[in-house]
């Protein structure tokens, strides 16, 4: 893969899992990539995606009406997912991770909780798209 990148300028995504680790509780890093050490060396970028499955619990637990302890407030407060750069080699050096909130009616991920999604087809905020709709009464043909 290494050598076809190489030829022909082009960038290769290769996705690959974590090996099991004590707990998913909390992110894995480069080092828990399953497979050969050689996926992690030959990289030019590896990022990781973390979902946060206690908070997902815990979300849970509110959807059902349930009681919420003081640990639950503390997962919800937290992003549903984490975007992390483990590895850069050729850009700015930057690693890091990038929270990530759910928007479950669009299906995308936001920076904050309180973001607004876009709307792609639109070409413009969700916010604007629906104004635009209600205005011309889309909904009425």
């Amino acid at each position: 893969l290494c050598d076809f990148k190489n030829k022909t300028n082009s960038h290769i995504i290769l996705v690959t899992h974590s090996r099991k680790g004590d707990s998913e509780e909390k992110p894995t890093g480069k080092m828990d990539v399953k497979g050969s050490g050689a996926i992690t060396d030959l990289t030019d970028n590896l990022f990781i995606i973390w979902r946060n499955k206690a908070r997902e619990r815990a979300l849970q637990r509110v959807y059902a009406g349930e009681q919420i302890n003081d640990k639950d407030q503390q997962l919800l407060a937290a992003p549903a997912s984490v975007l992390m750069l483990e590895k850069q080699r050729n850009g700015e050096g930057w690693e890091g991770g990038v929270p990530l909130f759910l928007d479950e009616q669009s299906h995308q991920f936001l920076q904050t909780e309180d973001a607004s999604p876009y709307n792609y087809i639109a070409n413009m905020p969700k916010s604007e798209y629906d104004e635009a709709w209600r205005q011309e009464n889309v909904t009425e043909y």
